[in-house]
């Protein structure tokens, strides 16, 4: 190699002219599934026959309340 080979030459304003400019704008998609997320921090997935037998968010958050109420009830009279 010789000596011109290993210095990297900057481009001239004349290739810099040449080139196309690219248009970014449309190059970020915005995430279709942010208004879903609201003020939740955390988000679960369930198995479909979990959610076969559920059927909506709101069986599902009923059950879990009574669960951790049950577990609740359950550690005070053991305590």
């Amino acid at each position: 190699m010789s000596e011109d080979d290993k210095t990297q030459a900057e481009p001239t304003a004349e290739s810099l002219a040449e080139m196309p400019e690219a248009d970014f704008s449309r190059a970020i998609r915005p995430n279709k599934l942010a208004a879903l997320r609201g003020d939740f921090k955390q988000a679960v997935f369930l198995d479909k026959d979990l959610w076969a037998h559920f059927g909506s968010e709101e069986r599902v958050l009923e059950a879990l309340r009574m669960l951790v109420s049950l577990a609740e009830r359950s550690s005070r009279s053991v305590a």
